[in-house]
């Protein structure tokens, strides 16, 4: 990414099962994390199309960049559930 800030465009689908493998019934929200060096950061959080998930996700996330030069920077999403559990990153 090229400073000031960067625009990213994150692509992905909600996912419809939980960490034990059962069907979602209380998907909150998806938040859609990133890194460019200093630790994750919240860049968005994207309330959930339903309570069983599944639908396909596309935000624009703006990333302020520290400083002159190009860097690289990760991107990440988790899913949360209405009871405010998280599950693991995505890449």
């Amino acid at each position: 990414m090229k400073p000031p800030h960067s625009t990213v465009t994150v692509a992905y689908t909600e996912p419809t099962a939980g960490t034990d493998g059962k069907p979602l019934t209380n998907l909150a929200y998806t938040t859609i994390y990133y890194n460019a060096g200093d630790g994750p950061v919240i860049g968005k959080v994207v309330p959930a199309s339903g309570k069983t998930g599944g639908a396909a996700v596309s935000q624009v996330v703006r990333i302020p960049l520290r400083d002159q030069s190009e860097q690289e920077v990760t991107v990440c999403v988790t899913a949360t559930d209405s009871d405010e559990r998280e599950g693991p990153a995505s890449p």
